[in-house]
């Protein structure tokens, strides 16, 4: 017995003992059945339905209504990216209950809905209780309660006493009075400056904050850091090194309710301060009888 013989076998059943007979079964099952390459190279995966024609259907109107042109979608236009960024700010904005009571806050609306700005140590009414308390706030406490505007800048390639220069030339200005300076300006903080404070008037707009009375409360500028430097090279073998500075813009603006708060706090102080004696008012240092002694 041969290799064959045993191999068709072991394939066909124990009858099968010539190659002719295998032969003649594969023909006839070709002919009858099935082809050999046909049920090797057929896919019968496309012949099987797992679904229901009606959800099918239901899927390929679903998916051909969902097909959107990439081409198409910007940052402005992509409603998903817009949603995304407004709930990251949301998570990173300071709230102002987390840090005062909501008594403070209730108690400081009212006073500045009486006054038009915030009077500090007045007598108020509390509304849930009706008791009279004398309301007084802290510096800090009123930074976190007037309508403030904080504004950082991006990375300028400039030096600090450079843009210090420009700094000191618009502070504590109105703030459309100090974008009509800086546009006049020559220097290159100024322009980097403007584009800054036109930024805080989109804000002021966005909080429905009126543009006119913002002023610039504080201004100020830092190193941004990571300067880059390289070699400078000179005679007789000796060599420095060029540094080119980096910094940024940082700047505080107020509204004209915090700059009445200021004003009549100022006042109050001077009417506190008494009169100046120009005689010495000094206790004696010596003991005083009612006697002449000689």
């Amino acid at each position: 017995m041969n290799r064959f013989s045993i191999i068709t076998k072991s394939l066909f059943g124990r009858n099968v003992r010539s190659p002719l007979s295998i032969h003649q079964r594969l023909l006839s099952q070709t002919t009858t059945k099935f082809s050999l390459l046909g049920d090797v190279t057929e896919n019968k995966l496309e012949k099987i339905d797992l679904k229901p024609k009606s959800e099918s259907s239901e899927l390929e109107t679903e998916s051909e209504s969902s097909k959107v042109d990439i081409n198409t979608i910007t940052r402005e236009t992509d409603e998903k990216l817009i949603q995304f960024h407004e709930e990251e700010a949301e998570k990173k904005r300071v709230k102002v209950e987390d840090y005062i009571h909501p008594l403070k806050i209730q108690l400081f609306n009212q006073n500045v809905s009486l006054n038009g700005f915030f009077k500090n140590g007045q007598i108020m009414k509390q509304q849930d209780t009706g008791k009279y308390v004398k309301f007084t706030l802290t510096d800090k406490e009123l930074d976190l309660l007037e309508p403030t505007i904080y504004l950082h800048s991006f990375r300028i390639k400039s030096s600090m006493k450079k843009a210090t220069i420009v700094n000191r030339m618009v502070r504590k200005y109105n703030v459309k009075t100090a974008i009509n300076q800086l546009h006049f300006n020559s220097k290159k903080m100024s322009t980097e400056l403007e584009k800054l404070l036109k930024k805080g008037l989109e804000e002021a707009r966005m909080r429905n904050l009126d543009e006119d009375q913002l002023y610039i409360d504080r201004l100020w500028v830092g190193s941004d850091g990571d300067w880059i430097k390289r070699v400078d090279i000179k005679g007789r073998g000796r060599h420095g090194v060029i540094k080119h500075k980096y910094v940024h813009l940082k700047a505080v603006l107020k509204t004209e309710q915090t700059k009445n708060r200021l004003a009549w706090e100022k006042n109050q102080k001077e009417l506190k301060i008494k009169p100046r004696m120009y005689l010495n008012n000094e206790p004696l240092n010596f003991k005083v009888r009612p006697w002449y002694k000689w």
